[in-house]
């Protein structure tokens, strides 16, 4: 993956990746959002969707009360984890 330099070009920026290797850049220049972009699709490795409905009609067909309130206290737990982790 290339470094980016910022180019800023009778005032307006542009970032235009440039690869140490071989010395040379790219021969785009991107706006700001398209380098975000760019590098979203390179980092996100795949999309995980997630249906709360859906989760809790599965947790609720548990038959055990006790095993649907310990599933449903570790979600409240990964929940918490993530709110911190923002």
């Amino acid at each position: 993956m290339p470094n980016y330099h910022k180019i800023i070009l009778n005032g307006q920026v542009y970032y235009r990746g440039f690869d140490e290797t071989t010395g040379y850049y790219e021969d785009e220049m991107l706006t700001e959002k398209e380098l975000v972009e760019r590098l979203l699709e390179d980092a996100i490795g795949s999309i995980i969707e997630i249906d709360k409905e859906v989760i809790e009609r599965v947790i609720n067909c548990i038959p055990s009360s006790f095993q649907r309130e310990m599933v449903q206290n570790y979600i409240n737990y990964l929940e918490a984890v993530v709110e911190s982790l923002e």
